[in-house]
Order: structure tokens, then sequence, then C-alpha cells
């Protein structure tokens, strides 16, 4: 099996780096062999993905390989069996997440509720209006000058002029 570098240095003779006086060369030869690589890796993957899937589907063996298959842990609390032997910790507890109470409520009434409760200046701190909501209200061009746009780097392209 060719290892990291064995695929490095493969790679590096058949697309060497451009030998050139413009610097911008090197950049586009760096940006493209990065989508290619990653659009290869893809490749891989999903071959990989494959090829695990037949070894399971057809029970295969090897004397050689094993598949060892890893996990992601995830805990969640038994909501019932907290309350049934811990009442008072359940009730102190027991909450719905921001999401879920926006779901039921609905984001004005828990606006509302939020501003009953802590007072209109605590909240205004933190109150937001979404783009999206605000172009459905007015349409996308009047809701322009409300807007704040603030541009943060994502990345270099090169570009042949």
């Amino acid at each position: 099996m060719p290892t990291q570098t064995d695929v490095w240095q493969a790679l590096s003779s058949a697309f060497p780096e451009p030998d050139d006086t413009d610097a911008y060369l090197p950049a586009l030869y760096y940006s493209q062999m990065a989508d290619s690589l990653a659009s290869l890796a893809k490749v891989y993957a999903d071959a990989f993905r494959d090829a695990v899937y037949l070894i399971q589907k057809n029970g295969l063996t090897s004397e050689r390989y094993a598949i060892v298959e890893h996990f992601r842990e995830t805990r969640r609390v038994r909501l019932e069996r907290v309350r049934e032997d811990y009442p008072d910790i359940y009730s102190d507890l027991i909450h719905l997440d921001g999401r879920t109470a926006q779901s039921i409520l609905g984001a004005s009434t828990l606006f509302r509720q939020c501003v009953e409760t802590a007072g209109e200046a605590a909240v205004l701190e933190k109150a937001v209006i979404t783009v999206r909501d605000l172009e459905e209200a007015l349409g996308a061009e009047c809701a322009v000058p409300y807007l704040e746009v603030k541009k943060s780097h994502d990345f270099f392209e090169v570009v042949v002029k």
C-alpha cells in the first residue's frame, strides 16, 4: 500500500511544480492541486465505504485484515427515571433548549415573554432580527438600507486575466 510520502512523490513527479518567474503560476498550481486532491479524497472515501459494504454484505473474511468499527458515543438523560427517582432534581434541571422553545412559542411570543421576565433593556441588548425575516417582510431591495454588511476573508483564487 502506498504511504502518504509515496503518493506525494508520485504526484510531484507526474505533476511537477511550475518553475516560472511569474509568482501567480505556482499559486494557481497549488489551488488546482488542492481542488483536485479534495475531489479525489471524496472518490476514495466513497470507494472505501462501498468496499466495506460489500465485505460486510457478503460476510467476507481475511486472514490478514479485519474491519474495526468505531463508534461515537452520545448520552441522553432518561427523563422519566430521573423524575421518578429524584423529583426535586428533575424539577430543578428540566428545561427546553432555546430552539425548541422558539419552535413551540414562536420567536415573537418568546421575545415578549423574555421582556416580561427580564425587562426590555436587558433583552434588547441581545435581540436580533434575521436577514431572511426582514427581507421577507420588506422585500430584499427595501431591506438593504437596514442591513450591515461585513466582509471577512474567505479564500484567495488565482484567475486568468
